[in-house]
């Protein structure tokens, strides 16, 4: 008899995914159709996506690789504008370029590779536009780094409370997580997001009794990681039900602006 297959309860909607082939990261699945098949496997409804191109070097030329993936697919992605800091003004063109792709606006920063720190002046034109328009804004963060500490984001999210502001990976190791629990329970605008390269056992839970169920995202980080790996995690945390729908669904279609049922 074939096993059924390994599926959430609850249609998910993915905070953290990619589009494009990672130098770190085996290629796998990685053009949308073929994402489509993780996400119908796994049940998830939709995935917030952004271009490995522009995290890396060109973000205008992968923000229309995501819109050339919306207009094929629009009813199972959602698309992060991704801003560089560096060019002079082209931030906030990238975002007023792509701005009818969702309202609020998603938008997605990663200080790593762009080798800027949260705070730079480059970025502050990103959250004056965040703060004023109820943005999301994803940010890579990682333990303790100069650029993108989870600790880093502490003053930005007190500076700009319109911004709404994941932490992703939430710092991804065990400290990184700690650190990122102490941003969160200072700013009621932060979340966390359980994308990452690495596990930790029980995280999860210390995380809702730190934070609240309500401000932990389902993040994914596919294609560079296998999304059944953080499903896992939260169907098999101790965890009530109704805490790992919020998880799972419920409070990034709030962050939306769209209703859960």
């Amino acid at each position: 008899m074939t096993p059924a297959p390994f599926r959430a309860p609850v249609p998910i909607v993915d905070c953290h995914g990619h589009l494009g082939v990672h130098p770190d990261f085996p290629a796998y699945k990685t053009e949308p159709e073929e994402m489509l098949e993780v996400m119908d496997a796994l049940n998830i409804e939709r995935l917030a996506i952004t271009s490995t191109l522009a995290c890396y070097s060109d973000a205008p030329r992968g923000n229309a690789e995501v819109a050339a993936c919306l207009a094929r697919h629009g009813d199972r992605f959602l698309g992060y504008v991704t801003v560089n800091p560096h060019p002079r003004g082209e931030a906030v063109r990238e975002l007023e370029r792509w701005a009818d792709w969702h309202r609020p606006p998603l938008i997605k920063m990663h200080p790593d590779l762009h080798q800027a720190p949260v705070e730079a002046a480059g970025y502050r034109p990103v959250w004056e536009y965040a703060d004023a328009n109820g943005g999301i804004v994803l940010v890579h963060t990682w333990d303790s780094d100069g650029n993108c500490g989870p600790l880093r984001l502490l003053p930005i999210a007190r500076a700009y409370p319109g911004a709404r502001i994941i932490l992703g990976h939430s710092g991804v190791t065990w400290r990184g997580y700690e650190q990122a629990m102490v941003v969160a329970r200072q700013a009621p605008n932060t979340y966390l997001d359980l994308s990452g390269s690495q596990a930790h056992r029980g995280i999860l839970e210390r995380c809702v009794a730190e934070v609240g169920a309500e401000r932990i995202l389902f993040g994914s980080d596919m294609p560079y990681l296998e999304a059944a790996a953080p499903l896992g995690r939260v169907l098999a945390a101790q965890l009530p039900e109704a805490a790992k729908t919020l998880i799972l669904r419920g409070n990034f279609c709030r962050l939306l602006g769209e209703a859960a049922a």
